[in-house]
């Protein structure tokens, strides 16, 4: 997966600025504060419910709320990292089941090889986006999962 997918993915140049291609000004960004419209991106691509993203990110759904009814606002450094993981494992997820619609029904969806956690749950942090980073590996690979 590459830094141009994962921009486009945040809502691309018009919503980010120019110039992330590069892996490290993409980090310099996600540390300054994604814009909220990346969030609602990420949530209307992954067909989340404000109560899901909120859990997810760590937030309250009146943050959320409040992000929603002005655009310009810019998220916090740690939500915008956890919404740069989600956006990264969906990107992940989509080209090991190579189709939109299965990435989201299988990150929605409690899996076997993750205790039968459901994988958005479990990006809220780094241990357990690494999980099913990992699990995600090995379904592409055949690695009995």
């Amino acid at each position: 997966m590459s830094t141009a997918q994962l921009v486009e993915l945040l809502g691309g140049a018009r919503v980010l600025g120019r110039g992330l291609r590069n892996p490290l000004k993409l980090a310099d960004r996600i540390e300054e504060g994604l814009p909220s419209l990346s969030l609602e991106r990420i949530k209307a691509e992954l067909g989340l419910s404000d109560v899901e993203i909120s859990r997810t990110l760590g937030t309250s759904q009146k943050t959320i709320s409040r992000l929603r009814q002005d655009p310009r606002k810019v998220l916090n450094g740690l939500i915008s990292d956890r919404l740069y993981r989600m956006a990264r494992l969906f990107q992940l997820a989509v080209e090991v089941l190579e189709e939109r619609d299965a990435a989201r029904e299988w990150l929605l969806s409690p899996k076997l090889g993750l205790n039968n956690r459901i994988p958005l749950d479990l990006m809220s942090t780094e241990a357990g986006s690494r999980a099913v980073e990992a699990l995600l590996t090995r379904i592409e690979y055949g690695v009995l999962s």
